[in-house]
């Protein structure tokens, strides 16, 4: 594959990570949207701030993967993906720990809705990324 081909599977997939953080994050707005419409603000926010705790972790690893320097060699790309993937759930974790920390009335069950919401956007997006 000449250097043209690794520009255009690179610019590919930086629109795939793109789609499936838009993807992701939409579910967590639509979500919390809904249960605001329905249920009201006390619960929405939870389902918000769940999402983002599945958007804003999974931001990073994309941002450490699809660094310029990531991809200068195998050995720089499996660097960032282990950084990536340790600074992922430290963010998820802090995020995690400030919500239950910080937030009253907390409903758990809205909060993780909202995680897992994310978490199932990410094979829906695949699905459609439209990719041959």
């Amino acid at each position: 594959m000449g250097a043209s081909g690794v520009f255009v599977a690179g610019v590919h997939s930086m629109r795939t990570v793109r789609n499936i953080l838009l993807a992701q994050l939409a579910a967590a707005l639509l979500l919390a949207g809904a249960v605001w419409i329905w249920l009201g603000s006390g619960r929405a926010i939870p389902t918000l701030l769940g999402g983002l705790i599945g958007v804003v972790p999974n931001a990073f690893l994309a941002a450490r993967l699809m660094s310029p320097r990531a991809g200068s060699s195998a050995k720089s790309l499996m660097r960032a993906g282990w950084i990536g993937e340790a600074g992922k759930l430290a963010i998820a974790a802090v995020m995690f720990i400030a919500v239950f920390a910080t937030l009253e009335p907390l409903h758990p069950e809205f909060l993780f809705a909202g995680f897992i919401a994310t978490l199932l956007a990410l094979p829906v997006a695949l699905m459609f990324d439209g990719r041959d």
